[in-house]
């Protein structure tokens, strides 16, 4: 809460309080019970053109609350209504807190709770053990149009946990509810992540929902992993937009690549790793943040990978020369330790060409690729094809006789020589889908339970980027898919239909539009991990693999005992293939020998087998089925 305040005293902010005074005595004997009496009142406060009108909700009695589990809080717990009123001419964001607490040391625990509605639907969720200064910031940026009315209801509740709660019985609380009103976008991150690194010509960006268009955000105030908030970063053609004011709006149009920050982190898996049947409800992954390239996980031979106790800090960030079995870049990794990794925020596409309009192998071979939303995916692309591809965005080139790659900056993304761009491999996946199923991902995210939970399959079979089917993966799909990555219902190449809160996010890792999205559906993805440095009909020859044939930076070799089920001996730790085995249903197989390649995610037609933990293996060829993603280190 302090960085918010410091940032938006610094950016000078019109910012208007209104605080409304609640009472809450906890009474009971076996059980807790909530009692309040609040009695209503209205206030008007102006700032300039900004106006809110702020309404309490009338006399509200808390009573008879038993201690419950998560599922029963919007059935039976009883909410204080409250509604904000934009009376100006200008939009606004509204934050929402709890000031002036007063919480004896037996409330501040896990237990005691409180769920903030906007409508019936949750919006967040917490406890009280983070208050400071008396202050508890329940949530923020919720975008209030000029001439709107928002509806919020607060629940206080406990959580029925089985134990014993007799210490919380008599026990006295007090705070008031405070409304903000906010002319920007503002986030503060407290979670530990490292700060993104940008490359040059990559622009931070935050999503206006008001405006309903991505703005140029400060560094200062950008990304918020703690809420699911990952940070975004996009390049353009447009000089203009690299130098633009914090706020400048960038037209999709203008938007030729987006890119999404998974911070340095280790991590632990609880249970269910390896399992041999289908895991319908898999475990929340513990991630914890590391600063800078520090490394605190524990070592591989002593960090197996059938471990539930130990962290490992993950192998995307390591440098793999340094973390290995028996030979350089087996269990993944890079050329250095890292700080953290940019992937592609869509699967990678094409817009405006022949390949886009008619795709074929012929015309998908030699494209400018985009990742963005709403375009169809490049598909008939060899793996060799692919991986060129993604070199591209940094100019880079591939030595077709002995594979070694270098760059050159390309001016139509912004990016110089300093940068690497390439295609994804399995660890890289593995980092994107394992923090999404963290408290910082999807799974975290109080608007999602239950099935829910699980990334949105992406179900159009035109292979549009960024869709959804509104529901986890499930039998059926439209050309257009159902919803677009902003909530708006799709009916055509362009989706300008409804929002649906949630339906259309709910495909991306976080839950939020500051997720990746494609990671369940679409089209294959495939990644640069193969079995034993068999090329097959990729395109590739065993002289001209990127870094050469033994094993590279580029991509993860696999060896072994040629086998299509993921096992122990053979997965890297970290590559979702057997840790992560049958998550969600989804499917289970590992590259061989006939099938040397992988692919991620399924497709748009596999059902409860689609999903980030999806994994398959290909020949390598052109084909109408197969997508890639880019991942960037600047």
């Amino acid at each position: 809460m302090k960085k918010l305040f410091q940032t938006i005293k610094e950016n000078k902010v019109k910012t208007i309080l209104i605080i409304v005074p609640i009472l809450v005595i906890i009474l009971g004997f076996s059980y807790a019970f909530f009692f309040t009496n609040v009695f209503g009142n209205s206030k008007t406060l102006t700032y300039g053109t900004l106006s809110i009108n702020y309404t309490d909700g009338e006399k509200l009695n808390f009573y008879n609350s038993i201690p419950m589990k998560e599922n029963q809080v919007d059935q039976f717990a009883t909410k204080k209504e409250f509604s904000v009123t934009n009376t100006g001419n200008v939009d606004g964001y509204l934050e929402i807190s709890l000031s002036s607490i007063s919480i004896p040391t037996e409330l501040k625990n896990a237990n005691f709770r409180w769920t903030l509605y906007n409508e019936d639907t949750q919006i967040a969720t917490g406890n009280f053990s983070e208050v400071t200064d008396n202050k508890l910031k329940l949530k923020n940026n919720l975008p209030l149009k000029k001439s709107t009315t928002s509806n919020y209801s607060i629940a206080l509740w406990i959580y029925d946990d089985g134990s014993n709660q007799n210490t919380m019985l008599n026990k006295t609380f007090t705070a008031g509810i405070t409304v903000s009103l906010l002319d920007k976008v503002y986030f503060a991150d407290n979670s530990g992540a490292n700060e993104p690194v940008l490359a040059e010509g990559m622009i931070p960006v935050i999503y206006d929902e008001l405006k309903e268009t991505w703005i140029v955000a400060s560094t200062n105030s950008w990304y918020d992993y703690d809420n699911g908030i990952w940070a975004n970063a996009v390049t353009t053609s447009s000089s203009t937009y690299r130098t633009a004011e914090v706020g400048t709006e960038i037209p999709m149009s203008a938007i030729n690549s987006m890119w999404v920050w998974i911070p340095r982190y280790k991590y632990r898996i609880p249970s269910n790793i390896g399992s041999s049947t289908n895991v319908t409800n898999p475990p929340e992954i513990d991630v914890i943040f590391e600063s800078g390239t520090e490394t605190t996980g524990s070592s591989l031979s002593s960090c197996s990978i059938t471990s539930t106790s130990c962290y490992y800090t993950h192998p995307a960030f390591r440098d793999g020369s340094k973390v290995y079995k028996t030979t350089a870049y087996d269990q993944g990794g890079w050329d250095e330790e890292l700080e953290g990794i940019w992937v592609g925020k869509f699967e990678t596409g094409t817009e405006g060409d022949t390949c886009s309009s008619s795709p074929s192998e012929t015309n998908c071979k030699n494209v400018t690729p985009k990742i963005k939303p709403d375009i169809k995916a490049l598909v008939y692309q060899s793996a060799s094809t692919q991986f060129d591809t993604s070199l591209k965005f940094a100019g880079g080139t591939r030595n077709t006789n002995n594979g070694t790659v270098t760059f050159s900056g390309n001016s139509t993304y912004g990016l110089t020589s300093s940068t690497d761009t390439h295609m994804m491999k399995n660890t890289e996946w593995g980092a994107v889908a394992y923090l999404s199923q963290s408290k910082y991902g999807k799974m975290g995210n109080p608007n999602y339970s239950g099935t829910n939970k699980e990334i949105y399959k992406n179900n159009s079979s035109g292979y549009y980027t960024g869709r959804s089917g509104g529901v986890p993966p499930a039998s059926g799909y439209t050309t257009y898919g159902s919803y677009s990555y902003d909530d708006k219902s799709c009916s055509s190449n362009t989706c300008t239909g409804s929002k649906e809160e949630g339906k259309g996010v709910g495909a991306s890792t976080t839950g939020t539009i500051y997720g990746v999205y494609d990671m369940s559906g679409g089209a294959h993805d495939r990644t640069m991990s193969n079995w034993a440095g068999i090329v097959y009909d990729s395109g590739f020859t065993t002289s001209n693999f990127p870094g050469g044939s033994n094993g590279s930076k580029y991509y993860e070799k696999y060896t072994g005992t040629s086998n299509s089920t993921p096992d122990a001996t053979r997965s890297i730790k970290g590559d979702a293939t057997y840790e992560t085995m049958r998550w969600y249903s989804d499917r289970a197989r590992f590259p061989y020998a006939s099938g040397p390649w992988s692919d991620r995610g399924g497709y748009y037609s596999n059902t409860s087998d689609a999903g980030a933990f999806s994994s398959s293996s290909t020949y390598g060829a052109s084909y109408s089925i197969h997508g890639f993603r880019v991942a960037l280190i600047p």
